[in-house]
């Protein structure tokens, strides 16, 4: 049953994703809970089902029974999309003031990392992320790398921009999260001109499941700051770039062609230089097309998003 009327106010919007977290599920949305009660602040929970196979949102569905004071939101895929997706699904239905960001896996300590969050949250800040700190899941190199690539690429100045988050919704909306673009959403935001801070959270091992994240996932990652990179250089003028590029082709195939015409046949560097002519037409010919199929990868994008089996406010 939907217990969130129209007129509720939600302060504060927790944004959650899990894949087989089944034995997670009951004391995170029972930390986040007594997070929102210590605040005395309205919450409402969007939990994102991404494919579990294990019963996590009929786990969902009865934690959320048992505590009716806080509605959430069960949105559930047949097969997993990803986290990226995820995420901006449930920015895309937040209706709070506030959106935190959290794993479903409790590394985190909701009942305790939402007031620190909170806490931080001044009239300074668009964004507070959490930073790790006495963590033991050997993952803290992988986490160093991103944010090392963060600051280079992006002028992130965090230390780990991969953890929870509590971000004013006003500055989500509309924002778009492809494959693995999670890990930059933090520089997504700085490109809009959002603040950042930033706030020591303990991590905390997992007692059930295992970790879907680590360092075979990082070439993947690798590749989304590329392409985060090329997205605010360019935005939705990527065929604007590789025309810049055939531009330049076609000039060095001019130029080699009267080269050749200027030199004669007779000369040695009549056949490099029409080679390089014909050479520089193909890099131009194969530059369009690349740049044509993008843009209509692109637009297959924003037209063939997936649709969840389920989605119920419980």
């Amino acid at each position: 049953m939907d217990t969130q009327s129209p007129e509720r106010h939600v302060d504060i919007t927790v944004v959650t994703a899990a894949r087989n977290e089944v034995g997670n599920v009951a004391p995170f949305l029972a930390e986040v809970r007594s997070a929102l009660a210590t605040l005395a602040l309205k919450g409402e929970v969007i939990f994102i089902d991404d494919g579990s196979s294990d019963g996590t949102s009929d786990a969902v569905r009865g934690a959320a029974a048992g505590a009716p004071d806080l509605p959430v939101r069960l949105i559930r895929y047949l097969r997993s999309h990803g986290l990226a997706n995820a995420l901006e699904v449930g920015f895309a239905h937040a209706s709070g003031d506030l959106v935190c960001v959290l794993p479903a896996d409790l590394e985190s300590r909701p009942a305790a990392d939402i007031p620190l969050l909170y806490a931080a949250m001044d009239a300074y800040a668009d964004v507070v992320c959490g930073r790790r700190i006495r963590r033991g899941d050997g993952k803290a190199l992988a986490s160093d790398i991103f944010a090392k690539v963060n600051r280079w690429l992006f002028n992130v100045q965090v230390h780990d921009s991969n953890w929870i988050k509590l971000i004013r919704r006003d500055r989500l909306q509309g924002i778009r999260l492809y494959t693995d673009w999670h890990r930059f959403l933090v520089a997504l935001l700085v490109y809009r001109g959002c603040r950042v801070k930033e706030v020591e959270t303990v991590w905390r091992r997992r007692e059930y499941g295992r970790s879907k994240f680590g360092f075979a996932r990082m070439p993947a990652g690798l590749a989304g700051a590329i392409q985060v990179k090329a997205y605010l250089l360019w935005r939705d003028r990527s065929m604007l770039c590789f025309a810049h590029v055939a531009l330049v082709s076609l000039l060095v195939a001019v130029l080699a062609a009267l080269t050749a015409l200027v030199v004669g046949s007779h000369h040695p560097a009549w056949v490099p230089a029409w080679g390089y002519s014909i050479a520089a037409q193909a890099v131009a010919v194969i530059t369009i097309a690349i740049g044509l199929a993008l843009d209509f990868t692109s637009w297959q994008r924003e037209t063939d998003r997936p649709q969840p089996v389920d989605d119920n406010r419980l």
